[in-house]
């Protein structure tokens, strides 16, 4: 494939969040065999009927977690979209159901109906920034302008008494469930991505950690500040930074991406400060070391020196900064001396190293690729230091 044909190439498309598109398989490429099945056993969801009322305590009690971190997304209808959905409660017009996630203490999270919730709690709540008075009625003229505290009594009682229609997802759901559960039953406006879904399921300071690494400067001059945290796309490549320092590539044996990185937001959880302390100067050092070597070329394929620029590559930035994190300032120093040849070799890699290539493009997360680019970038760097 020539250079031409690979800078149009579909793999090298931008996301929203200015990263490389990462396709699961192309046409002529089956998927992967599924290394462990999806026991449907494991899906511990209960059917539960809540009033209106009995809802709205909960999250006055904070016992409902609407969206940490996605309250800009949490209220993106507008007013009369706002207005019909409480015009069909009092027309008592059910609702579709909704889905919540218990953890032990039985607070729940919203997966599925996180819109009308708020938009039910704000109509209730008029002391609140976002209440609102109902505008746009189609049947019931008569309540158009009017806020909760306008309405009759007997208005008011029928959306407090208003029965919802919930589905628990149950606390012991494994994570790997769960984290399928929360992928396909999603419906919202902007439905949830990865990153999204594992920062919901890992409430602690690996929220905090990964969203300072993702806003540090050297993070931003080594991506050149092209990608977007808007949704999550910069803290998940600082996840990923810190899931293959926490455990080692070698170690990584299920396939099961999702599944790794969720496992490491976990241990990043349960970190002390002192530790997470010395990851966060590791992934700033690393930070520095790649913008350096590769100026504004970080992380990014490079199939010859006038090739156009590619976006951001996820499993590129995986592969390069962790070992650029744990060098020797010494041979960090010869490599930098060389990073004429460093640059030289890892093109030649990409142009003539199909397995190479396809292991940080398509279906990065099996086992196989993943070994594969951290191997090859680290017998890259043991040429360039043996030369």
């Amino acid at each position: 494939m020539d250079d031409k044909a690979r800078d149009s190439h579909p793999q090298d498309g931008t996301d929203e969040e200015g990263l490389e598109a990462e396709p699961s398989f192309t046409s002529t490429e089956l998927p992967e065999v599924i290394e462990r099945p999806f026991d449907p056993l494991e899906i511990k969801i209960s059917r539960r009927i809540v009033t209106v009322g009995l809802i709205t305590r909960r999250i006055e009690y904070g016992e409902i977690e609407l969206a940490p971190d996605f309250q800009r997304r949490a209220r993106i209808w507008d007013v009369v979209r706002k207005s019909k959905l409480i015009e069909s409660i009092l027309l008592r017009i059910p609702l579709p159901v909704f889905y919540v996630a218990a953890d032990d203490a039985e607070n729940w999270r919203v997966v599925d109906g996180l819109q009308r919730l708020t938009t039910i709690y704000d109509f209730i709540h008029t002391e609140t920034e976002h209440s609102f008075s109902l505008r746009g009625l189609e049947y019931l003229q008569a309540y158009e302008g009017a806020t909760f505290d306008q309405l009759p009594r007997s208005i008011k009682r029928r959306i407090d008494e208003t029965e919802l229609n919930i589905n628990v997802i149950e606390s012991g759901t494994p994570d790997e469930v769960m984290f399928n559960v929360f992928k396909r039953i999603n419906t919202g406006g902007i439905t949830l991505n990865g990153q999204e879904i594992r920062h919901a399921l890992n409430p602690g300071p690996a929220r905090e950690f990964l969203a300072t690494l993702a806003g540090c400067p050297e993070f931003k001059a080594a991506t050149d500040g092209s990608v977007s945290d808007q949704r999550m796309g910069a803290r998940e490549l600082a996840l990923r930074f810190s899931a293959f320092i926490l455990i080692p590539y070698q170690q990584y044996s299920e396939g099961n991406l999702d599944g790794f990185l969720n496992e490491a937001m976990k241990r990043l959880n349960h970190l002390s400060s002192s530790e997470l302390d010395a990851l966060y100067e590791r992934f700033k050092i690393s930070m520095v070391r790649a913008r350096a070597l590769f100026n504004n070329d970080a992380f990014r394929k490079r199939f010859s020196p006038n090739a156009g620029r590619t976006p951001i590559n996820r499993a590129l930035f995986e592969a390069w900064s962790v070992p650029l994190s744990g060098m020797s300032k010494d041979d960090f120093s010869r490599l930098e001396i060389n990073s004429e040849l460093l640059n030289s070799i890892f093109q030649k890699a990409l142009n003539t190293n199909q397995f190479f290539l396809s292991s940080i493009s398509i279906s990065t997360g099996s086992r196989a690729r993943v070994i594969e680019r951290f191997s090859t970038i680290e017998k890259i760097i043991k040429e360039v230091l043996g030369a």
